[in-house]
């Protein structure tokens, strides 16, 4: 019996379709808006390909598609691309706005997920965030990991997560509950 590899995990699915289709997939900086249709052909141009289900393919698109990092990217008039990074169609202004209404929803469930999780772990006052400023790149911030804090830079926020960096330029994930402070 023959076993084989396959991805399971959204942001492995997402860096194989980047390393796959790197005109068309990015993994860091502006998102390029993908055509109507892309899923189906993935699937056409990975027929053969066991490392991918259909539905594990389905979930890493969503999540790639409904992170804030693409949301920002669907501009009134630009194009959409295809695999191989070609023009498709231009963006209208119902999508944009669909786009922009979905990233302010976004937002507001993690405000709100933050706001939560802050008043129930942080009952000492000198230790909740400033809630003056929301979250922006580039912000300095003081992490708890485990039972330390430890201060570093947003250098990228996701729906769920926020990329930071430590003085020594190691790169993180933490979850925005982690974030104790300003």
């Amino acid at each position: 019996m023959e076993s084989y590899f396959q991805l399971t995990n959204n942001k492995e699915i997402i860096t194989y379709l980047a390393q796959q289709f790197p005109n068309c997939f990015t993994l860091e900086g502006e998102a390029k808006p993908l055509k109507i249709g892309i899923f189906q052909d993935i699937l056409v141009r990975l027929e053969n390909s066991v490392v991918l289900s259909k539905t594990k393919l389905r979930s890493a698109l969503r999540s790639y598609t409904m992170s804030w990092r693409y949301l920002y990217s669907i501009k009134e008039g630009a194009y959409r691309i295809d695999l191989d990074g070609n023009p498709h169609d231009a963006i209208s202004k119902e999508q944009m706005e669909h786009a922009q209404h979905q990233l302010k929803e976004s937002k507001e469930k993690v405000k709100e997920r933050f706001k939560k999780r802050t008043k129930v772990k942080n009952k000492n006052p000198s230790m909740a965030p400033n809630k003056s400023k929301a979250l922006q790149l580039g912000d300095f911030v003081k992490v708890k990991l485990g039972s330390k804090l430890l201060s570093v830079q947003i250098i990228n926020i996701e729906k769920e997560h926020i990329k930071v960096k430590v003085g020594s330029g190691m790169e993180l994930m933490v979850k925005p509950e982690h974030i104790v402070s300003k």
